[in-house]
């Protein structure tokens, strides 16, 4: 494509020609499906990912669109865009893949804590009625147990970033476990009236 022709494809994208649009949503597959040969990625997922990056496209009225300056390449202007939106997803994956080794984590220590009591437990798998607890923490709390169990920091590594004694993160971590076995405890024998 010559720079004249992105011209014509940006002008014609803009004003909402269904042509245009089939074109460039096509490259952006093709794009996805020679990435997928890198890294695994499902037809669902290439689907949904040519949708998002069409979003991208669009939204706040043709924003990224009207920024084109033609530099380079509508192409690569379009790759780029690709490539960016594939690393924030990949990136998003291994975040919700490390909080939710993070979660088990934590699961397995609130085991310990609890001496495996069966409601407590049962009250620690739901990741939503835990996340809400944790919010009722300090926000020092709150902070070394996201940076222990989700960002699987050490307290020496936490201490460093903080600039507070190890010691202190170590029992703050500790408090903010009993605070949440406080916390879930009453939840958890309220469910079990409910089942009477």
């Amino acid at each position: 494509m010559s720079q004249e022709q992105d011209r014509y494809l940006v002008k014609a994208l803009l004003s909402g020609d269904t042509d245009a649009w089939n074109e460039i949503s096509l490259f952006i597959e093709r794009m996805l499906k020679n990435a997928s040969r890198r890294h695994y990625i499902s037809d669902e997922d290439i689907s949904d990912l040519r949708q998002d990056v069409l979003t991208k496209l669009i939204e706040d009225n043709y924003r990224r669109l009207h920024g084109f300056s033609f530099r380079c390449r509508l192409s690569t202007w379009v790759g780029s865009i690709v490539n960016n939106h594939l690393f924030d997803h990949y990136r998003s994956e291994i975040r919700r893949e490390r909080r939710n080794k993070g979660f088990e984590d934590f699961r397995k220590d609130m085991a310990i804590d609890t001496q495996n009591d069966e409601e407590m437990m049962a009250r620690i798998s739901d990741m939503e009625k835990l996340e809400e607890a944790i919010e009722s923490l300090t926000p020092a709390e709150r902070r070394a147990v996201r940076m222990t169990y989700w960002d699987e920091l050490r307290p020496t590594e936490i201490s460093k970033i903080t600039g507070e004694r190890v010691s202190t993160i170590s029992s703050r971590i500790v408090r903010a476990r009993i605070r949440l076995r406080e916390i879930l405890a009453p939840l958890a024998s309220d469910e079990s009236q409910k089942a009477i």
